[in-house]
């Protein structure tokens, strides 16, 4: 998070964005065009997207708006699948984040099967 400039505070913040100080307007759009992306994507109007230009331009824009559909889709996909996914983000090294996987009831074999699935 440091190399993109967020502290632990932005992350913890996510869920209420309105009521941060942390995060600058452009930033509180981003996080609001997110959630009604994923949420209630009828509820974007032009004035919004006008305001969403304004502060990231055209291009960026574009690779925001695939970025999270992508995701969306990712998860979609993940859920249809079934596919259990754990990404503790406070990590130190491998051995930590298995410990967490075995934690949540996954074994080594669970993991490797996971690393190694393929669909036809």
């Amino acid at each position: 998070m440091a190399q993109h400039d967020l502290s632990e505070d932005d992350y913890l913040h996510v869920g209420d964005r309105d009521n941060y100080d942390g995060y600058s307007q452009a930033e509180r759009d981003a996080l609001e065009y997110c959630e009604k992306y994923a949420t209630d994507h009828l509820a974007i109007d032009q004035a919004f997207m006008d305001r969403m230009v304004d502060h990231y331009g055209d291009e960026l824009m574009v690779d925001m708006t695939l970025s999270i559909g992508c995701w969306i889709a990712f998860g979609r996909i993940n859920q249809v699948m079934d596919v259990s996914v754990s990404c503790p983000l406070r990590m130190k090294g491998p051995e930590e984040a298995l410990e967490a996987m075995e934690g949540n009831g996954q074994s080594e074999d669970d993991i490797l099967a996971m690393r190694s699935a393929r669909f036809a």
